[in-house]
């Protein structure tokens, strides 16, 4: 004999209803749990790396290295850029290049490959002593004076401000540009910005003026 656990029909309808409802809230609950732990891993995950010339570990967080990383780098690519001897320059110029991303290496290589050669026939020697590091958003700006020799006759000493223009790729760093900051021509470049804007605002007024006047004809 077979028993319902309803006698009803409509009993029974009612309480396979309300368990279909009761699975797909489960399952809604349990994927947006998922969902959940998925994006806290994602955001959280964290990349081990042991960086060039390194002994120590670092830590990415979120697709972002540590302080220490690229203050580290930064030490390891002005040393290599602006620390050298006719002997050491080129071997150090090829070293800086494989930190170069693949779009910035033909036109770097160009510009080392000439300096290291220039280095090689008048023997000069340069170093550079650190002394600050600011960093930016994908900008590396160094600071610190710099001595350069011929032999034994010193050629220059100045303070010098270095900006390493980076990128982090796959875990990697890369240096697309590595250049000597000009105050110079910033300040130029600030004072022609700002001449400019000024020049525009005073033919906005003039044409805003001539504006008013023939209207004021026109009535």
């Amino acid at each position: 004999m077979k028993a319902d656990i309803f006698v009803q029909k409509s009993s029974n309808l009612f309480v396979e209803n309300r368990l279909l409802k009761f699975a797909i809230g489960a399952m809604a609950v349990a994927v947006c749990f998922n969902s959940l732990m998925v994006y806290r891993a994602v955001k959280y995950q964290r990349t081990v790396l042991i960086p060039p010339a390194m002994t120590g570990t670092v830590e990415f967080v979120q697709g972002k290295p540590t302080e220490g990383y690229v203050k580290d780098m930064s030490r390891r690519i002005v040393n290599l850029a602006t620390t050298y001897s006719p002997p050491t320059a080129r071997g150090q110029f090829d070293d800086l290049l494989a930190l170069y991303t693949s779009e910035s290496y033909p036109e770097a290589s160009k510009s080392w490959y000439s300096l290291a050669g220039r280095i090689e026939e008048s023997q000069v020697s340069s170093t550079f002593y650190m002394e600050t590091i600011t960093l930016g958003e994908g900008t590396i700006e160094i600071f610190g004076n710099l001595v350069q020799f011929a032999g034994d006759t010193k050629l220059e000493t100045a303070a010098k401000t270095y900006v390493v223009a980076y990128r982090i790729r796959d875990g990697r760093f890369e240096i697309s540009e590595f250049k000597e900051k000009n105050l110079r021509a910033d300040a130029d470049q600030l004072k022609a910005e700002a001449e400019t804007e000024a020049k525009l605002k005073k033919n906005a007024e003039a044409k805003m003026k001539n504006d008013k006047q023939a209207e004021t004809i026109s009535k």
